[in-house]
């Protein structure tokens, strides 16, 4: 196989010239507002040219990170933005919706089009809809057997993460941040809710995914790019980070892998939230429930009378944590005494005892220090040359289509539910095709197809699919649902449908999706195609998680419950409040927007037959309960 790229994060332009000065073959950044990290400093459109050029001259390649949703009325100036990037000799543009795989190829010759990891693309399936993407980020749940079988069965070349923050979340299927405080993840604006207290822990917060001691599983794996994580963290973390995983590289490459001890040690000294492996390599330790900022080097467990044996190199003058129960607090370390005498260092496995506001069985951290990498000499790389023309203008599809008839789907979660949802007057309910009861025959109950299905999954939901031949399938994922034919498909939530190139898109291959849950009733109404459903009803997923979550709920610091439900080999964290627009789907019809999908878990005659009369134009009065309208009164920015 060719060479292995190794791309690094670019918040700014410290930590551009960070990444390039220390050995990275390319590197990724934001620019204007369509990028997943609106947070860091980013750089301007009008940057673009000279941050270009800087990579360029230095033989690094520059990909444009343009992987958020996009509204309807925000199309012109993305693609603006692609086209500014493309002038401008961007490598490749990083994108979230595979709608517009379609229009760059179209109008952006020699662009490279990258998919990200929050498109969610979780088995082979996804083939058909990749068509034109030049490499797929995959999603971080994945392991190496997957990554192996994906690359296998598709021929796409992969990115997968090697460094840097994990979320709790799979990718793309994060609503937290949304509706708990009005800032999307997938508008770039994620505050973070996974990092607070749940239950009194921090039963979210993932620890950092760390991967350079298994670079040579991957490279082996047939990994195109090894990506480190991190647009938000400094300068100084993306140097360390970037001069690691170059030094692992090369010696991959000259036939006797190692890793740079000294390299490690500034890594974790600048930013660390302690390590895993992550679900790569079944790594089930993923969470740090005693904290969720920085941890620093682990020094060592305290012993009697300050004396500890130290797993790292320390100084005087480094910064220490100690860790002493559930609490943390910091210290500096003013002396250092070794067999009596006092030292201004000592190195690693060395006995020392250190004079610390921390008592016998603390842990000890170091949290900062001088950089303990030697400098080394990299490669020459030749620059990069890039030609662009002016591309033709992007012509948006105008017009659409619209349903003539009104239904009301469904979604339940035990058969008994479902046979009550069609005995309300439901038009369809649906039911997991993966339950041990789900009717296999002769039944009105339509299948569910869960999200983020692992290839064994999406071949098993397309045979039972096939078995039971129904007339009606609801599905979570889009590999899976672009396969089903000669039926009706909805595509739910998780597929992320936002504006009217992704309606056109997917309505153009059988389904119809659900749109998604963060867009206002005035965005919705202002889509040209209404081939859609909306989510109108029920305890919206925050959060799907394949990482362990043992809890049955999770109460925040405020008070507020969020249940834990589970479902095939994930669990999702649902709202506090259910949605509930009773009455405004009644603005929804008037905008001819006439489908409609409740997801109940209680109450199901009842609140289906509240719906039923609401749409024929009775009033009726809200169930006993709080609800919420969710994003329809103001959208997500």
């Amino acid at each position: 196989m060719g060479q292995v790229e190794l791309l690094s994060p670019a918040g700014n332009w410290d930590a551009l010239k960070a990444a390039v000065y220390n050995g990275a073959d390319a590197v990724y950044f934001g620019a204007g507002r369509f990028n997943a990290r609106r947070r860091a400093e980013n750089f301007s459109v009008e940057d673009l040219p000279k941050v270009v050029g800087f990579c360029h001259e230095n033989g690094v390649r520059s990909y444009l990170a343009a992987n958020t949703l996009v509204k309807n009325g925000e199309l012109k100036e993305y693609f603006d933005l692609v086209s500014a990037a493309y002038l401008a000799g961007v490598d490749a543009v990083i994108i979230q919706e595979v709608s517009f795989i379609p229009l760059i190829r179209k109008h952006f010759p020699h662009l490279l089009v990258h998919v990200s990891t929050q498109a969610g693309v979780f088995n082979s399936y996804f083939k058909e809809v990749l068509e034109g993407a030049d490499l797929v980020v995959l999603p971080r749940e994945f392991t190496l057997s997957q990554v192996r079988d994906f690359r296998e069965k598709t021929g796409i070349p992969v990115e997968v993460f090697v460094q840097g923050a994990l979320c709790f979340s799979v990718g793309g299927q994060c609503l937290m941040s949304s509706f708990l405080g009005g800032r999307s993840g997938n508008r770039g604006w994620c505050a973070q809710p996974c990092r607070k207290l749940y239950n009194g822990k921090y039963a979210l917060s993932t620890k950092d995914l760390c991967l350079i001691r298994d670079l040579p599983a991957l490279v082996s794996a047939g990994v195109s790019s090894l990506k480190i994580e991190g647009r938000l963290r400094s300068p100084e973390y993306v140097g360390a980070t970037t001069a690691l995983y170059r030094r692992a590289l090369d010696s991959i490459s000259y036939g006797n892998f190692s890793v740079d001890e000294d390299a490690f040690s500034d890594v974790a000294l600048e930013f660390n939230r302690d390590f895993t492996k992550g679900l790569m390599f079944k790594d089930s330790d993923v969470v740090n429930p005693v904290a969720a900022g920085k941890r620093g080097v682990r020094l060592g467990t305290l012993g009697r009378g300050g004396l500890i044996r130290i797993e790292a190199q320390i100084k005087v003058g480094d910064g220490v944590g100690v860790v002493s129960g559930e609490n943390i607090h910091g210290d500096l370390i003013r002396k250092i005494e070794q067999k009596g005498v006092l030292v201004e260092g000592a190195e690693k496995n060395q006995q020392v005892r250190l004079f610390l506001n921390a008592k016998e069985g603390d842990e000890i951290y170091l949290t900062s220090g001088a950089n303990r990498r030697k400098t080394q000499a990299l490669k020459k790389k030749t620059p990069i040359t890039a030609n662009r023309q002016k591309p033709s203008e992007v012509i948006l599809p105008a017009g659409g289509g619209k349903f003539s008839d009104i239904k009301l789907l469904v979604k339940t979660h035990s058969l008994e539910d479902a046979d009550e949802a069609i005995a309300a007057g439901a038009d369809v309910a649906y039911y997991s095709i993966f339950a041990k009861d789900f009717p296999r025959a002769d039944s009105p109950v339509s299948p569910y197809v869960p999200r983020c299905l692992t290839e064994w999954n999406a071949k098993n939901a397309l045979d039972l699919i096939d078995a039971i031949n129904p007339a009606s399938v609801l599905c979570g994922d889009l590999g899976v649902a672009v396969h089903i034919q000669n039926r009706e498909v909805y595509g739910d939530i998780s597929i992320n449908a936002f504006n009217d190139l992704d309606v056109g898109f997917l309505n153009e291959r059988g389904i119809t999706p659900v749109i998604s849950p963060e867009l206002s009733l005035s965005e919705l109404a202002g889509l040209s195609d209404k081939r859609f459903a909306v989510y109108a009803h029920g305890r919206l997923p925050l959060m799907t998680t394949k990482y362990l979550l043992n809890e049955e709920k999770l109460a925040d610091e405020k008070g507020y419950v969020f249940p834990v439900r589970g479902e095939l080999d994930y669990k999702q964290v649902l709202n506090s409040v259910p949605i509930g627009l009773y009455g405004e789907i009644l603005k929804l019809k008037e905008a001819g927007i006439v489908r409609y999908l409740l997801d109940l878990e209680n109450d199901i005659s009842e609140t289906v037959h509240a719906y039923r009369q609401i749409i024929s134009g009775e009033k009726v009065k809200k169930h006993p309960g709080t609800y919420t309208l969710g994003h329809l009164k103001k959208g997500v920015e």
